[in-house]
């Protein structure tokens, strides 16, 4: 791309990243003030499960569609493959809420899982739109979509004071309007820029399906990793305290989101380097974009360390006074899964995703009994230390893998005098 519209597409990247992170902190916030602690734990619960489920929506395909660079699959067979794995997100929410809830809370459940599948539908067009070097399309698309259903959502909210009308209502007019404004920007475009995307065979959804299952299964593995702690609070702790952790954890979570600023839109750039065998240029991005990360975790950690938990305090008006280390802990815990979430891409991006699963499955299985017994210990610090420990694990895992592969790709390289 020209540097003209790579600062569009990092600008309007950023912009959109931005709204879409502020969302997910903005409805917590309003549930907890309008509605209470317990409600508010009940639905970050609820949303916790959702976030766990779109990796169902999305089956582990978005950098894998962004990175298509032959292409191998079109837009309409990864947009069908899309619609039956939302479909089986659905089929979770549904499994999920009948379970766990009863009366008005099922309907609410199942609505939350929704709100989320929009993201995983609005995602096959987005990961489209950067196939064919149109980030800035996907930024203000993400942006105004979510902009909406903010907006919708606290609106609704604030008059009616009835979460099941809140969610029923803001889900039905965002999925509408996620599919007519994605529809019309990639028609659009696809028509000017000459793009044949129409072409549907069967066995190439049912491939991709195939080939994507491990990605996915990683990517729910991950969820589960980070949503572990808060499993392990139900089941010994009251709904409020599912508040104040997903209160602290918030920042944390926005740290991977802030992090798709730079690196969403190099992603596509990152694949090239690597099939053109260009190392050097590979090897000073991944650079660049692990010292952004680095640097960016630790401004953040400083600024939670002097004033963030008392933003947090005024934003949701809950008291942390009691767990200032417990959110520094997190805060460590998400710049370690920022290079977590950074290193699993460019895995994907470069074709070397076949260590992404037994990584995810070796992780868990160190990690799921120390949970347990560290939120008995520990209360809501052994939840943090569980989402620290399973950060770091996955960190050095992902490292040590890319460092070998780059290492074997050079001499690979070398050997056949390239």
């Amino acid at each position: 791309m020209k540097e003209k519209n790579i600062k569009k597409a990092l600008l309007w990247n950023m912009i959109g990243s931005s709204v879409y992170s502020g969302s997910s902190i903005l409805y917590l916030m309003v549930v907890t003030r309008i509605c209470g602690v317990d409600t508010a734990g009940f639905f970050s619960l609820c949303y916790a499960t959702a976030q766990l489920l779109l990796t169902v929506g999305r089956f582990g395909m978005r950098t894998h569609q962004a990175t298509d660079l032959i292409p191998v699959y079109s837009f309409r067979e990864y947009g069908i493959s899309r619609w039956i794995t939302c479909l089986a997100m659905l089929a979770g929410g549904l499994l999920y809420s009948g379970l766990s809830f009863r009366g008005d809370r099922i309907v609410i459940g199942v609505f939350i899982v929704m709100m989320k599948m929009i993201d995983a539908v609005e995602d096959v067009y987005h990961g489209h739109l950067q196939q064919i070097h149109h980030v800035e399309t996907m930024g203000k698309l993400l942006c105004a979509r979510n902009l909406y259903s903010a907006a919708a959502f606290t609106v609704i909210l604030l008059v009616t004071k009835s979460l099941m009308l809140t969610v029923v209502v803001t889900v039905t007019s965002s999925l509408l309007l996620c599919l007519l404004i994605n529809q019309t920007a990639v028609s659009r475009l696809d028509r000017e820029l000459a793009v044949r995307t129409d072409s549907l065979r069967w066995g190439k959804v049912l491939q991709l399906l195939r080939y994507c299952a491990p990605l996915f299964a990683g990517t729910f593995l991950s969820l589960f990793l980070y949503n572990l702690p808060k499993y392990a609070m139900a089941g010994v702790m009251a709904d409020e305290f599912q508040t104040y952790y997903s209160v602290l954890f918030m920042p944390s979570f926005v740290i991977t989101l802030l992090c798709e600023f730079i690196f969403k839109p190099t992603i596509t750039s990152i694949a090239e380097q690597w099939m053109s065998e260009d190392m050097k240029a590979f090897g000073r991005s991944v650079a660049g974009i692990v010292l952004f990360i680095l640097v960016m975790d630790a401004v953040i950690v400083l600024g939670g360390h002097l004033i963030g938990r008392t933003l947090l305090e005024i934003i949701y008006a809950v008291d942390l006074a009691p767990y200032k280390l417990h959110f520094i802990v997190l805060l460590a815990g998400g710049g370690i899964g920022a290079e977590v979430y950074m290193l699993y891409n460019i895995l994907i991006a470069v074709r070397r995703d076949k260590w992404i699963l037994p990584v995810y499955a070796l992780t868990t299985l160190l990690t799921l009994l120390p949970t347990g017994w560290l939120v008995r210990r520990f209360a809501i610090m052994g939840a943090c230390l569980s989402y620290f420990l399973s950060c770091s694990i996955l960190c050095a895992f992902f490292t040590v893998i890319l460092i070998h592969e780059f290492s074997r790709r050079k001499r690979e390289l070398t050997a056949s005098g390239k």
